[in-house]
């Protein structure tokens, strides 16, 4: 479960879209604190402006009326003010209080030690702040003293309202980004997969007529996708192209080869040739024979690694066919002092082509037997899981090198030619695996030097029977 949610987090699809929900979220968090800062400063500065405002106009009425007439204002805006919104208070030079309208907020303290340590002068304030409240206290003359308080609980409500508009707002706004930020990524990850699944198909199919399929955005995947398509276009042609020539080659190689064994057939015929002779001309009958099979097994490899073949396939009884070629290998292998056994079940089928099928295993079968060693034993076995068929042969063998195993199913490649015990073109292995590409089978090879070898190709159950 661990592996599947870290494969789950390692798609591009949710790269990109984790990375931008988590730029969205910051920036809108950016921009919230930027703009809930902005508008406290500006409540701020506001009320201090107010306070300031309002605290002159008293000073210009108390000039013309005196302090009874600025009583008389006071009083009549308190009775229009609520006392929790905003309190004014008068003081005399002595500190004692000749005006309150809020007694729950006391200033009289803040008020004596600034004429104390003469901090007030006339016509100057001061700004300050106690409990909830943003104050102003402004000396009218030397006898009295004018305290102008007002709450910040109307700031706070509407910087409140801001936190709960932008909250709903951005949840809003990110949910609407993020869905457009899916269906974007989508539509670009969906173009690198139209990329990547051609590739894989052509890469298991080996078919270089498959393409990217073209959107038509005019973008940069779209692009790449035209550059690809061109790549392949004249990867198909170059191949086609070696193809072609290939079988030319080979064709035109097998008129010459076929000359030449008749020839040297015509002149075995002659009775009197000496003995050195007659063994020379055997072996170049036998190295025509060798040649013509390594055309044979070039041109077969190269249909099937055409990308063009399309191998005919039915359902077929894959026990049928290892008891035919058990049967075939069994006396072949007593003269080589080699035990060939079988360990079967019958009534296994597949979806394959007998013809092709059967060349591959016997392939494998006369390798076990070629390369093993003396009264050793070759086993071949068949059955079937819940979802596969598994054909194993395991040998005594002399098995191959660890170094050389990587390198075992490349064309013409033979594994050490200075042991003396490897012969062939080369080519055996290489269409062993082709032709199981073909029937979307897999096999596997397991070796060690001197002690065997074990072969497990695993084919995909069929499922119509």
């Amino acid at each position: 479960m661990f592996s599947n949610l870290i494969k789950f987090f390692s798609r591009i699809t949710i790269k990109i879209i984790l990375l931008y929900s988590f730029t969205l979220l910051t920036s809108l968090l950016i921009s919230f604190f930027m703009v809930y800062s902005f508008f406290e400063i500006y409540l701020e500065n506001k009320t201090k402006d107010d306070l300031i405002e309002k605290a002159k106009a008293y000073k210009i009425l108390y000039k013309q009326e005196g302090l009874s007439g600025l009583k008389n204002q006071i009083i009549k805006e308190a009775e229009i003010i609520k006392n929790v919104e905003i309190f004014f208070k008068i003081y005399d030079k002595k500190g004692e209080i000749i005006l309150n309208t809020n007694t729950g907020i006391h200033t009289k303290n803040l008020v004596i030690n600034l004429e104390n340590y003469g901090k007030l002068n006339p016509d100057t304030y001061i700004l300050t702040t106690v409990d909830y409240f943003d104050i102003i206290i402004y000396k009218l003359s030397n006898k009295h003293i004018l305290v102008i308080g007002k709450s910040k609980l109307d700031n706070n409500k509407l910087l409140n309202r801001l936190t709960e508009i932008f909250y709903k707002a951005g949840t809003i706004v990110f949910l609407l980004s993020l869905v457009g930020g899916i269906l974007i990524t989508t539509s670009i990850t969906k173009k690198i997969k139209n990329i990547s699944n051609t590739a894989k198909d052509i890469a298991t199919s080996m078919k270089l007529d498959r393409r990217v399929p073209i959107t038509g955005t005019k973008d940069e995947l779209n692009d790449l996708a035209l550059l690809i398509n061109d790549l392949l276009d004249r990867i198909e042609q170059l191949v086609k192209t070696l193809k072609e020539t290939t079988e030319s080659i080979a064709h035109d190689l097998k008129t010459p080869i076929a000359r030449i064994r008749s020839s040297t057939e015509n002149l075995l015929i002659k009775n009197n040739l000496s003995t050195e002779c007659s063994n020379l001309l055997v072996y170049i009958i036998e190295e025509t024979n060798s040649l013509n099979q390594m055309i044979e097994d070039l041109l077969t490899l190269s249909k099937l690694e055409s990308g063009t073949f399309v191998l005919q396939k039915e359902k077929i009884n894959l026990s049928n066919i290892v008891k035919k070629l058990y049967n075939l290998f069994k006396d072949y292998a007593l003269t080589k002092s080699i035990t060939l056994k079988l360990n079967i079940t019958d009534e296994i089928y597949i979806n394959g082509n007998e013809k092709y099928i059967s060349r591959a295993i016997a392939n494998l079968i006369d390798n076990a037997i070629k390369f093993n060693k003396e009264n050793g034993e070759v086993v071949i076995y068949l059955y079937e899981d819940q979802e596969n068929v598994i054909l194993k042969i395991e040998d005594t063998g002399i098995g191959i090198p660890e170094d050389k195993l990587d390198k075992i199913f490349e064309k013409f490649y033979r594994v050490d030619e200075s042991r003396g015990v490897y012969s062939g073109s080369g080519l055996g292995l290489s269409l062993v695996k082709a032709i199981l590409q073909q029937h979307d089978a897999s096999i596997e090879l397991f070796s060690k030097e001197n002690l065997g070898t074990t072969i497990v190709i695993t084919f995909p159950k069929i499922t119509n029977l």
